[in-house]
């Protein structure tokens, strides 16, 4: 870890609401100093719960001094892949109807209007199909996204729609232009429609969370993490909440550098639920040029470019073919065996009778290590619990091959599906129990479950457990050639399985060509399941895997100690009669002479971005401007496109700023 010293002391709780755990802590910026840290189990269906059991195990006397308190979350990502979220409105200016990327958002309001690639007006802006639907659809949704053609060309449409809507219904609304300045105007709705949809939820974690701190007495500033490791204000949040997805790993990002103290590296968080995986370069988070894409849903967020799996230390673990070739792990999630024996331990009495039959089940038809527990949780019109389900857990080999028994997998995996039942089975946590890695839960079980599934595969314990770590490698490796080669990740990857397969087998010595992939900069490992499984997977690819300090809340680790920020872009354009045209945000304007048009430019960006600021809570920010110059190759020479201003706004929360 980095040591740097400074006269006074400025405390940062970090919060990471994960899939699975909820960590806590409290770093010393000034002395690069983790104070104390908390772990508790995130509580899904109310995330507020989770975060108050994990301030609960910190130091009371050390929570009363934080500065300020930084979120990450992961709110905002899983209810895009869910598909949660508020109703919004989408309201499209000079749009084409039929276009296919719109067809996935409801209710939408086409509008005649827009502009061209010029920024100018392509058609009248015709509002009257709004006034006419503007009752109905203001009682319909929770917010409005304006979404105009070319509106990063000129705003203006977008504006006058968003400024009438605000004087005519007591809705959020939102404008695309205000949320990206790239082109791909689909891609810039979807953005808008989400971030609409999103605020209504954001909005309510924030409320939920700032409750919890109060009963804590926190009264310093509530920041909450962007999907580029940056911080923003709550009101920024409530108005942005887009912006926050892919956040829990843009700050696992943070927090390796800060733990490790290195500039270059891969950075592999490993979690209950998935592996993130993204590249430190030059100390500074990797962002996606295309945008983050969440699930099926392509966005136009400045986001860290993540690789992630559906890999973790709560994957179940299964066979394809019943046999140990076709082991697999995830990427669904359950409760590890070993924990929930703990609770139910009429878990580990059927493992124990199972082994007793020594006979091998066909895993095909049957899981013996995995049982179904019904859950407290009823949503309204939910099926009906079974009572063989309600009379505690539930075997799945003794519920399924009973002749007198009517359930099959499908309505299990409904029932599972609704959030009536849960499932417990063999997991890699298992595994790490069993070998005494981690003290957790019923290590008998982990140990039963373990027997019975080496049965099933016809094979021992040990052959099981070197089948597991391989398959794990194996996937590991193949994220990280992906994320890390890119473009040329695909071929590579046709060759990967058989370099895998024979990288230390006898018949590689024999063979006249050798294949080998190595990374060139460190792993730089985050998560609870790191040191058990990422040292020997990355092997493999003949690095070295850091494991610092706090390793297991390293996210926290990252929230603590990120920074405000964010970047802001104008161009400069040539036209045709030789002027210059300025893009920029919230402005389109031309000029006869290039200076003059780059100093109003650069004035523009400086301003807004100590605005922005200042809305942050940040009073001293840093601003650093550059200016590109891009062209393309044409014969003879090149071809001048425009020049790029960008100004990046970095700066820490002014104490007592709320």
């Amino acid at each position: 870890m980095p040591h740097k010293m400074k006269s006074r002391a400025f405390f940062g709780l970090g919060i990471d609401a994960g899939g699975t755990f909820t960590d806590t802590v409290i770093v010393d910026i000034n002395r690069a100093q983790v104070l104390a840290q908390a772990k508790a189990s995130t509580t899904p269906e109310n995330p507020i719960e989770g975060i108050r059991k994990a301030l609960h195990a910190l130091p009371k006397g050390l929570l009363q001094k934080a500065d300020f308190v930084s979120l990450a979350t992961t709110f905002a990502t899983n209810a895009i892949v869910q598909g949660k979220g508020g109703r919004a409105g989408l309201i499209l200016i000079g749009y084409d109807r039929d276009h296919p990327a719109l067809s996935k958002m409801s209710p939408v309001v086409f509008l005649q209007g827009g502009h061209n690639y010029w920024g100018d007006e392509a058609a009248p802006l015709d509002i009257h199909p709004l006034q006419k639907v503007l009752g109905t659809l203001a009682h319909e949704v929770d917010a409005i996204a304006v979404s105009g053609y070319f509106s990063v060309r000129n705003p203006e449409h977008e504006n006058r729609v968003a400024r009438y809507m605000e004087e005519h219904c007591d809705l959020p609304v939102v404008t695309g232009h205000q949320l990206s300045v790239r082109l791909d105007a689909p891609r810039r709705a979807t953005t808008a429609w989400w971030n609409a949809r999103l605020i209504p939820l954001i909005s309510a974690l924030m409320e939920d969370t700032r409750e919890v701190l109060k009963e804590f007495h926190i009264v310093s500033p509530l920041l909450v993490v962007r999907g580029d490791g940056t911080l923003m204000s709550v009101r920024e949040a409530q108005r942005r909440p887009v912006e926050t997805i892919l956040s829990g790993p843009a700050a696992s990002i943070l927090g390796a550098r800060f733990l490790t103290g290195k500039n270059d590296g891969l950075v592999v968080d490993m979690g209950g639920t998935t592996t993130d995986m993204a590249i430190l370069s030059h100390g500074r988070v990797e962002i996606d040029p295309d945008g983050a894409q969440v699930g099926e849903w392509k966005t136009q967020v400045e986001a860290a470019r993540i690789r992630t799996t559906g890999l973790g230390g709560d994957s179940i673990i299964r066979s394809d073919d019943g046999a140990i070739s076709g082991l697999q792990i995830g990427p669904q999630r359950v409760k590890p065996l070993c924990t929930m024996a703990e609770r139910f331990p009429e878990i580990l009495t059927v493992l124990k009778k199972l082994l007793e039959l020594n006979t091998r089940i066909p895993l095909l038809l049957y899981d013996p290590c995995t049982f179904y527990v019904a859950t407290k949780a009823r949503s309204p019109g939910s099926q009906q619990l079974p009572q063989v389900l309600a009379a505690g857990p539930a075997n799945e080999y003794e519920l399924l091959s009973n002749s007198s028994s009517t359930m099959d997998k499908w309505e299990l995996n409904s029932l599972e599906n609704q959030g009536i039942i849960t499932r417990t089975s063999l997991t890699p946590t298992d595994f790490c129990v069993a070998r005494g890695i981690y003290d957790l839960g019923s290590k008998e079980a982990a140990l039963a479950g373990i027997s019975i599934l080496a049965i099933g595969l016809g094979v021992n314990e040990s052959t099981l457990s070197q089948a597991l770590e391989q398959e794990i490698a194996r996937r590991l490796c193949v994220e990280a050639v992906s994320l890390s080669f890119q473009k040329d990740g695909p071929p590579l990857l046709s060759l990967m399985h058989h370099w895998f397969s024979n990288e230390k087998t006898t018949d590689a010595a024999h063979q006249a060509m050798e294949i080998s992939v190595k990374l060139k900069n460190p792993v730089l490992g985050i998560g609870a399941p790191a040191r058990a499984w990422l040292p020997p997977s990355f092997d493999h690819l003949h690095t070295t895997t850091i494991l610092p300090d706090h390793y297991m809340v390293g996210t926290a680790i990252g929230a603590a100690v990120g920074t405000v920020g964010f970047t802001l872009t104008a161009e400069i354009r040539p036209t045709p009669r030789d002027h210059h045209i300025l893009f920029a945000p919230d402005q389109k304007r031309e000029f006869e002479d290039f200076d003059e048009a780059v100093g109003v430019g650069r004035e523009t960006l400086e301003a807004l971005a100590r605005q922005r600021m200042r809305a942050n809570g940040v009073r001293d920010a840093t601003l650093d401007v550059t200016m590109e110059r891009r062209s393309a190759p044409i014969p003879g020479g090149e071809l001048y496109l425009c020049t790029v201003l960008t100004v990046r706004a970095t700066g820490r929360v002014a104490v007592n700023q709320v």
